[in-house]
């Protein structure tokens, strides 16, 4: 399998006919190209699977493929974690384990302490620490009840604090095995100080959307009189005044698992290992769903529910309907006002609030990566329900396991959180582009697309291209300044000391687009030579210029997304030629120009999914990106400007050795696509003379930086799937 990926994977997208050089770009000319080409798709499919093989863990008795599945990613978990907490697949060992719930505040937490108050477990939580009951300051664990004939335990230290928590691990807590459920606030501190290799905790949450979350914090706070937090300034504010606040919490929920204080910053990475975190080592329930999270949870937990008290505490607390009585699930919880007298919630610690347009977008834009995560959560539970169910399968009840593992083995397929068993892309998308495992079609069928994201090296791309004598559609070919029979599409040669050709079409706009689609763009016969269209326009032109019966192949440059818009924003000073051009901006500093939206948030995904700027993004919208990104797409990094046209030039069947391109490849690449080398300022046309300028970069952590951030959100998380899917496309080009 090596020697075939080493003579192989130079001939990715071969050409099907030879080629003279004075016609077409110089090529490597292979006999059997197609079977070739079909070879090495085969292999990288089998290497594939060989990698996804080596990363699933053993499967064996219980443990169905789909734990393994579900698990079989690139990893960013926590070294703590990975170490000192059991994984999701693992099925539960109560007895060799003690499980920790992390009490995400407002989000049912309190109900779940008291339910198994009920059940009678022996819990660790503020109470066992209350120098009321003479035990918080003994030198050992004790294990006590606090309240005579109450008949529920907990032990002397106070988990849910970083104090306790140390006091905790220093009378050895975890080891002692005295502890059916550690409640905590701390989660990564509490999992990193209490838990070893020897001695694994199992995680547990309920979650709430973050906006009822923070809302019901607000109004909760407001009066309650009893809490070290409360703050009688807020008792005649309005949500929107307090979600304007300068001091006001924001994305709690992220800050606590990677464990950063209030005040500290958090980014997308920080998003990424939450959403790891969270992923591998959480068994997640949901306040919407306190039935099923409770049933997963007393599964984990070893909990019999057929036993009297279980049983009672259940029906007590609404989680099962009593003999002709339905229950009034929707009262479980602190998010509801009325609570039945039955159920063994507090008044006081449930709070109706209004849910107001407004007030929701104000409160969901201070919790940027909390709604992200929250969103990733939904789809967690969904994808979890078979892996606990799956804990105590019978091994030899086949038709569960088929089931099981027939989903298990669409979830691998799948990057973690998304949708199983769904068409994620539009069908035109689906259709008129091949995938990037599709094997290669004659030119006839297929053309190579280059999508262009601005100020990411395409320019510099598409000018060593035209060294090689390419011939492109791009904007070159609809300027009015060269002669052209607009009748029919043709070849024009714009350059006399260049062997460049191009199409004599403008496909970089819509506008453009349609007329060259008009004017018979693929469908004139005979249709002209053409090596690759170059366009912005992704979307647009993938469904208006390309068809089921002429498809296009995919390929593109990518750059971090701050570091483009901050280019783009020194380009944008000077290139008085652009019709982009801001005069306004010529003075303008970074820092003021970074500090809101100019118009052009989020370009990728809003490209890839067909959204225009007054359009409201969704996670939904990211996840559609980066399969489109995952299926369709070659890519290649700016910062990675070598070998990228390297797998470029594999991918356009370049022949590396001939000495017209290596000269041209030497002139464009020591540039990374972006600098002033000598080369890259012979004049093409006016307008590109000066297309890339040396300028400051944008200081990491900076209130620029901070600010483009936000505003780049969606791209910036597309922008690191991306780099994931360079790596992974390695093996279909190394030699």
């Amino acid at each position: 399998m090596a020697q075939l990926m080493r003579r192989t994977t130079t001939t990715m997208l071969p050409t099907t006919r030879s080629q003279s050089r004075r016609e077409e770009p110089r090529r490597q000319v292979t006999g059997e190209r197609g079977r070739v080409f079909a070879a090495v798709i085969l292999g990288f499919c089998v290497l594939s699977f060989i990698d996804t093989f080596h990363t699933l863990e053993p499967y064996s008795g219980r443990r169905s493929l789909l734990s393994s599945a579900y698990l079989a990613t690139t990893s960013t978990l926590l070294p703590w974690a990975h170490h000192y907490l059991a994984d999701v697949s693992d099925a539960p060992d109560p007895d060799g384990e003690t499980a920790l719930f992390w009490h995400i505040p407002k989000s049912g937490g309190t109900t779940a302490k008291r339910l198994y108050q009920c059940m009678g477990k022996t819990l660790a939580h503020r109470v066992g620490a209350d120098p009321r009951f003479g035990h918080d300051q003994e030198n050992e664990i004790v294990v006590f009840e606090p309240h005579e004939g109450k008949d529920w335990k907990v032990v002397n230290v106070d988990t849910t604090i970083k104090p306790g928590i140390l006091r905790a691990k220093e009378l050895g807590l975890v080891q002692s095995h005295t502890t059916d459920l550690i409640f905590t606030m701390e989660p990564a501190f509490a999992g990193e100080q209490l838990y070893d290799e020897d001695n694994k905790g199992r995680f547990l949450a309920l979650f709430r959307h973050p906006v009822d979350r923070a809302a019901s914090m607000f109004f909760y706070l407001q009066k309650a009189t009893w809490e070290k937090t409360y703050r009688p300034e807020w008792a005649d504010m309005t949500v929107m005044e307090w979600a304007n606040l300068k001091n006001f919490e924001s994305d709690y929920m992220v800050r606590k698992l990677v464990g950063k204080k209030f005040g500290d910053s958090v980014d997308e990475m920080d998003l990424i290992i939450a959403k790891e975190l969270v992923r591998q080592r959480f068994i997640v329930g949901l306040m919407d769903e306190m039935v099923e999270s409770i049933r997963r949870f007393n599964i984990v937990l070893g909990v019999d529910e057929s036993s009297d008290r279980s049983q009672q505490c259940m029906e007590d607390f609404g989680l099962i309907a009593p003999e002709d009585v339905t229950p009034a699930i929707s009262a479980v919880g602190e998010g509801s006002g009325e609570e039945s007298t039955t159920h063994a919630t507090d008044k006081k610690n449930s709070n109706k609030h209004p849910k107001g347009d407004p007030e929701f977008n104000a409160i969901a834009a201070r919790n940027p990566l909390d709604m992200v995560l929250y969103s990733y959560i939904l789809q967690l539970f969904e994808d979890q329900k078979l892996i606990i169910d799956s804990y105590f399968v019978d091994a030899e009840d086949e038709e569960d396991e088929a089931t099981i593992d027939e989903v298990a083995n669409e979830l691998a397929l799948l990057p973690p959180g998304a949708d199983v068993g769904t068409s994620r892309l539009p069908s035109e998308i689906q259709a008129n582009l091949v995938n990037v495992n599709d094997p290669a079609q004659d030119k006839g069928s297929e053309t190579p697309f280059f999508w262009h994201i601005p100020k990411s090296g395409g320019t510099t791309l598409q000018r060593m291209y035209f060294c090689m004598g390419f011939t492109l559609a791009n904007e070159v070919g609809g300027n009015a300044k060269f002669d052209s029979d607009r009748s029919k599409i043709d070849v024009i040669s714009p350059w006399s000391d260049n062997p460049g050709k191009v199409i004599n079409v403008d496909v970089t706009s819509q506008e453009g687009i349609t007329e060259a689609k008009n004017r018979g763009f693929f469908t004139q016969t005979p249709h002209p030579h053409l090596d690759l269209v170059s366009s912005q326009e992704f979307k647009f032109a993938a469904t208006t210029l390309f068809s089921p019966e002429h498809n296009g192949r995919m390929f593109a440059l990518f750059r971090h997304p701050i570091d483009r818009a901050v280019s783009k924003f020194y380009y944008l000073q000077k290139a008085t030629w652009e019709s982009t051009y801001k005069e306004r901006w010529k003075s303008m500093t970074l820092e003021k120009w970074a500090e809101k939206d100019r118009g052009e948030n989020n370009w990728m995904v809003r490209m890839l999914v067909g959204k225009d700027n007054r359009a409201v993004l969704t996670t939904e919208d990211l996840e559609l990106a980066k399969e489109i990104v995952r299926t369709k797409f070659v890519v290649g990094l700016m910062d990675s400007f070598d070998e990228s046209v390297h797998r470029f030039n594999v991918f356009l069947g370049v022949d590396e050795s001939d000495a017209v391109n290596q000269e041209c490849i030497g002139q464009f690449t020591s540039s990374g696509g972006d600098s002033h080398a000598s080369a890259n300022r012979k004049v093409i046309e006016t307008k590109n003379q000066w297309n890339s300028y040396a300028h400051p970069d944008v200081e990491y952590g900076s209130p620029a930086w901070v600010s483009l951030s936000k505003i780049n959100f969606f791209d910036i998380l597309l922008y690191r799937y991306v780099l994931e899917v360079f790596e992974e496309q390695r093996s279909l080009f190394n030699a």
